[in-house]
């Protein structure tokens, strides 16, 4: 067999074009409707997790489409908001990477280029300047043309236009008025809106975009993306899409990382071996994961994320659950529950979720629990008192059997990252569980009777689970204060100890 074959991956990571691009059917027909079939296009905001997949579609969409556009009298113009520090640079582009293109198709008469020649000249206020922009632009309208500018990295906004209104409101003006309206289309993590309040200069550009969330590859394109390894392997099994799907779940760029090297691994090892080759690329995802992990810490986020997933719930609002829907981070299973966007995704987000004190005071007592339980039963039947205990109270054993399983895996997939802890993988009804099998050694602890505390641990429970149907799981503010209440008693109880 030959297996001198180019890797369709092979350049993942970089704007996807061409051949290579894979799917999002219904976002081209966004861009299309929005952009290329109206003659005169509207602005647009793509919106989207970083690697998702954002430059790519615009590219595809509209870059591609370039010579057609420009027949029409359209010119795109491709700017990196990334890679200005100073707003009065990053306006003066506009003109000049504007005039470049019309440049080049011969498009620059001499009233253009007059306009042109005042934008660049010394010494000017910005309201001068801005408004030689203006003027410009004008020009370029009146001569029938059309300048769409493509703001990839909008996101950098915030820097460049930090405490600084006149930049939004700037920009607004230039796509605002029809005497020499632009059209702009932006790629961002946030939304435009999100971005002006972080400047601390809120305006009214938001106003005039069209908002389109980018997330996950739809089924059909996951569809797409097996059959590109048909030119190097055969195909792949249905086992091998089951994990690629547990791995990757609809992540563009995390399919496309796994992809390259599933077919790295076939060329060099002649088999497909799933696990094993994510072995290869452990770091770089983990890396993934915790960059992702850090962009929702920084739009504190990552709270919400984790008690609609794992519980317990504080302070969720539907609105919270449809923006991470909106983003693809969440998905809804058949049976109404969420999920994170992969399997493996979530498990990670289980392990940052014990370290994260989403409801302290519940965090405490968590903590406390289970190393007062562990403590006293070390002390009842020694360093193996988790075998022990399951050989004296056979029904516990489902539990720890479930918790070594939970434990295992997690060992497997993280490494190092996994918890030692076999008590991390109980919740609470578990724990009281354990509680009441050896009742008479924990009964002078907690006092009261059995039944006293079945009572608290049922609701306990009920408020450590994650937000599984929709809006039904959602606990009320009364139940919240009576689970305080519970927790500072097992925490007073526990006292004691």
């Amino acid at each position: 067999m030959n297996f001198d074959f180019e890797n369709p991956f092979a350049d993942y990571g970089n704007i996807v074009r061409g051949e290579r691009f894979i799917g999002r059917k219904e976002s081209l027909k966004v861009i299309e409707n929005r952009i290329i079939r109206p003659n005169e296009p509207g602005n647009l905001a793509i919106i989207g997790e970083p690697r998702i997949g954002k430059s790519s579609l615009v590219y595809k969409a509209i870059m591609e489409k370039k010579s057609e556009l420009v027949k029409g009298n359209r010119f795109p113009v491709w700017l990196n908001l990334a890679t200005y520090d100073k707003s009065s640079i990053f306006f003066r582009s506009l003109v000049t990477e504007s005039l470049a293109e019309l440049e080049n198709v011969d498009k620059i008469s001499p009233r253009i280029q007059q306009a042109a020649n005042k934008v660049f000249q010394d010494k000017m206020s910005w309201t001068e300047g801005y408004g030689k922009i203006q003027r410009y632009f004008e020009k370029i309208k009146n001569e029938g043309l059309h300048i769409i500018f493509i703001l990839d990295e909008f996101d950098h906004a915030r820097y460049l236009f930090k405490g600084d209104i006149s930049g939004f409101q700037g920009l607004r003006e230039l796509s605002y008025r029809p005497e020499w309206r632009v059209t702009f289309v932006t790629t961002s993590r946030r939304s435009i809106r999100d971005i002006e309040m972080q400047t601390q200069a809120i305006s009214t550009f938001d106003g005039i975009f069209y908002k389109y969330y980018l997330g996950m590859f739809s089924d059909e394109d996951k569809i797409e993306y097996f059959a590109k390894f048909n030119s190097s392997i055969t195909s792949l099994t249905c086992e091998a899409k089951e994990k690629i799907e547990y791995y990757c779940g609809g992540f563009p760029y995390i399919l496309e990382m796994l992809g390259y090297e599933i077919i790295e691994c076939y060329r060099e090892k002649h088999r497909v071996d799933i696990d094993e080759t994510v072995e290869r690329i452990k770091q770089s995802l983990l890396d993934q994961y915790d960059r992702m992990i850090d962009l929702l810490k920084e739009d504190k986020s990552l709270n919400k994320l984790l008690q609609i997933l794992f519980g317990p719930i504080i302070d969720i609002l539907q609105t919270d659950i449809e923006q991470f829907l909106k983003y693809g981070l969440i998905i809804t299973l058949k049976d109404d529950v969420y999920q994170a966007f992969s399997k493996h995704f979530n498990e990670y987000l289980n392990i940052i979720e014990r370290y994260i004190d989403i409801w302290p005071l519940w965090s405490e007592t968590e903590r406390k629990l289970r190393f007062v339980i562990a403590e006293i039963l070390k002390g009842e039947y020694g360093i193996d008192w988790v075998n022990k205990l399951e050989k004296a109270q056979v029904k516990l054993k489902p539990i720890f059997d479930e918790c070594k399983k939970l434990q295992l895996k997690e060992e497997k997939t993280f490494g190092n990252r996994a918890s030692k802890d076999l008590l991390d993988f109980t919740y609470p009804r578990e724990l009281f569980s354990i509680i009441f099998s050896r009742w008479d050694i924990f009964k002078n602890i907690f006092g009261k009777d059995q039944n006293y505390w079945n009572q608290r641990a049922e609701l306990l429970s009920k408020v450590r689970n994650p937000l599984a149907h929709n809006r039904s799981q959602v606990i009320n503010d009364y139940e919240k204060d009576i689970a305080e209440g519970y927790c500072k008693e097992i925490l007073s109880a526990l006292l004691k100890f």
